[in-house]
């Protein structure tokens, strides 16, 4: 499944870095720093599949030449702490071909250079295993526009501030456009997105899919700060980012299960809050639910101290009626029909409705609350078998960015960190290394599981479920043919006053 990864950051000599060095990595050349006369040679490093480069059309022709462009980029800034480079990272789906892939890059290369006249170096990389998916490119651009006379001013809109985040939104979304029209192009139906989960689970609730608001829903992770987040690129322990681990660990794991076993049991599926306080007129404990998915005392717990219990409601908590009952089944059979306009719903519709207008009339019978028992039953089973898929598919979205982060982060290690430049002591560098490589593996082994669950052939059990569920469904006899008496129940009959025992005699022997 193709994922959506962009990621931006700079080069400053204030910290010790090189666009020439940098830029020999990500092309794996050989390139010389003329400023402090180091050789940078990369020639051997596996993954490069394309390096290219590109600039404006007017542009001198040193600026297609890596080794040129990066030493007359180093030679413009004159400040000891100037920013030589930046580089935009971005993932490519690993559906398409290496040729997609590179034409994709160009496409995105020339509009990032279209818009800001810099001069870039494309380096295309692979996995750094044979079936993984970690395709991406490393766009190194130059922080100064190029015009047929060299380097002129800044790009300084890209340097921050309310300028810069309204240039990184359109480089997220162009991003997303280009590779979604190369998708479409390439005959694929998959697609990517560039707003957060968040957005998107808002959207889908706007527009009433609330099936794939619950699939994108998650429990918000927190936010690291400044001293942990050295602390983790240090590879340091750090309290918040286990914490951090531990939650995206509980949603993937706990929210297909808690799904399917709240189906089962009739209940209402309980997501976790991911909307800020105040938005909508609802209070904090239920921010994230979509309408119609609320239930009290279970909205804003963590999914793992709700597995398993049996009950909900809480003391003083009235029971739901049979009535409610119905009207939440009814709302289920909406949720079905927007997911899954292919089965057919009305008849088990046509029954739930008549048993409403029944209960309205005559009130509950014996064999009319029976009836909408199994039927409530079996709709929130095949709703949640629906939802189960579809989770399917978003854990390994989200194992597959997961595996793409930590692949990453083991790879910039590596690059920005090599023995022996780092000042780190070689047992220090080794602990820091492993747990980096230790990540990966768990998030591979996280891949490899996501992958087995969201297969075809393992959508195609889950297919074959749902139909047989649907099925099912509207063989389930209607209710007018399986109630056959409307009164009310009759209250029990009262006992007959006891029987008068008379004591016997004693006998005597």
């Amino acid at each position: 499944m193709a994922i959506f990864h962009t990621a931006i950051k700079v080069f400053s000599r204030g910290k010790g870095q090189s666009a020439v060095a940098a830029a020999a990595y990500r092309g794996g050349l050989l390139l010389s720093d003329v400023i402090t006369g180091q050789q940078h040679d990369y020639r051997r490093r596996s993954g490069v599949v394309e390096t290219f480069c590109l600039a404006p059309s007017d542009a001198p022709e040193w600026a297609l030449v890596p080794g040129e462009l990066w030493a007359v980029a180093e030679a413009a800034e004159r400040r000891k702490d100037a920013t030589v480079a930046r580089e935009f990272e971005l993932s490519l789906p690993h559906e398409l071909s290496d040729d997609q892939r590179a034409h994709l890059a160009f496409s995105i290369a020339e509009a990032l250079v279209d818009r800001y006249q810099f001069a870039i170096q494309a380096s295309i990389h692979s996995p750094g295993t044979p079936d993984g998916l970690n395709h991406h490119v490393h766009l190194l651009a130059s922080t100064r526009r190029l015009g047929p006379d060299g380097f002129g001013e800044k790009t300084r809109e890209l340097d921050g501030g309310v300028s810069g985040k309204v240039q990184v939104q359109w480089v997220r979304e162009m991003v997303a456009e280009t590779t979604n029209a190369h998708l479409e192009a390439a005959g694929l139906t998959i697609t990517i997105d560039h707003r957060s989960l968040a957005e998107q689970a808002r959207a889908a609730t706007d527009r009433g899919d609330e099936l794939q608001a619950v699939a994108l829903s998650r429990e918000p992770t927190k936010h690291l700060g400044k001293a942990a987040t050295a602390l983790s690129r240090k590879g340091m322990d750090s309290r918040l980012v286990a914490e951090n681990e531990a939650i995206e660990v509980g949603n993937a794991e706990h929210l297909d299960h808690l799904t399917m076993q709240a189906g089962c049991e009739g209940r209402a599926v309980p997501m976790p809050a991911t909307v800020g306080a105040g938005e909508g007129g609802r209070s904090p404990s239920m921010q994230g639910l979509a309408p119609g998915l609320e239930i009290r005392g279970v909205s804003g717990m963590r999914l793992s101290q709700v597995l398993g219990r049996q009950h909900y409601a809480t003391e003083g908590q009235r029971p739901i009626s049979l009535a409610e009952r119905v009207a939440q089944a009814l709302r289920d059979l909406q949720d079905i029909a927007r997911a899954r306009a292919d089965l057919s719903t009305q008849r088990i519709r046509a029954g739930l409705e008549w048993a409403q207008a029944e209960l309205a009339r005559a009130g509950e019978t014996v064999p009319l609350r029976q009836w909408i028992a199994t039927a409530v039953v079996q709709v929130r089973a095949l709703r949640a078998s629906i939802l189960g898929r579809a989770l399917r598919l978003v854990s390994l979205g989200r194992a597959e960015r997961l595996w793409h982060l930590a692949q990453h982060e083991w790879e910039r290690f590596n690059s920005d960190y090599p023995m022996g430049t780092n000042g780190y002591s070689r047992p220090e560098w080794t602990q820091r290394r492993e747990r980096r490589l230790s990540a990966l593996e768990q998030r591979t082994k996280e891949l490899e599981k996501a992958r087995l669950r969201g297969s075809a052939e393992a959508l195609a059990e889950v297919d074959a479920d749902i139909l047989r569920k649907a099925v099912e469904l509207e063989g389930f006899p209607s209710p007018s043919q399986f109630v056959l008496e409307r009164q009310a129940i009759p209250p029990a009959a009262a006992d007959g006053p006891l029987p008068v025992l008379k004591p016997r005699p004693p006998t005597l022997h």
